[in-house]
């Protein structure tokens, strides 16, 4: 059983961070703002995400937002829908280490506007819930198997 929820944590985080680095890919690419920014003319991925956030717009952050909570969201139901029981319990585990990995992010990196550094707090958790919740719910009235 521990190793079943533990593959299904890494494979609900794993979903998450494949969600995450799309919508980012997708981010940069709708700002003009950032089109003069070339990961090939960077020494490392590190440098070129500190130039993206030096000059990215307000906007960039909103759908960075909108992409953390589609992932944390989509990270909760598969780990939700791996887990014998607990599964909302499981599934907010998903938020918690996006949350500490945006924490670090703005820990390392500078550039993160300060309302992004407190939404971060009310996206991560709240939809990782609701992706658990809507599992549990989907359960409870028979539309997905126990």
């Amino acid at each position: 059983m521990l190793w079943r929820n533990t593959l299904a944590v890494l494979a609900g985080f794993g979903v998450a961070a494949v969600l995450i680095v799309i919508g980012l890919t997708f981010n940069k690419l709708w700002f003009e703002e950032l089109d003069y920014i070339n990961l090939a003319q960077r020494e490392t991925i590190f440098i070129y995400w500190r130039d993206v956030l030096r000059v990215a717009p307000t906007a960039f952050f909103v759908a960075m937002l909108v992409s953390g909570g589609v992932a944390s969201l989509v990270g909760g139901l598969v780990t939700a829908l791996l887990v014998p029981r607990a599964r909302t319990a499981y599934a907010m585990i998903i938020g918690f280490i996006l949350f500490i990995i945006a924490v670090l992010d703005i820990i390392i990196f500078h550039g993160h506007p300060t309302w992004y550094q407190i939404a971060l707090f009310f996206i991560y958790f709240p939809f990782s819930w609701l992706g658990g919740e809507i599992i549990e719910y989907l359960k409870k009235k028979k539309i997905l198997p126990k």
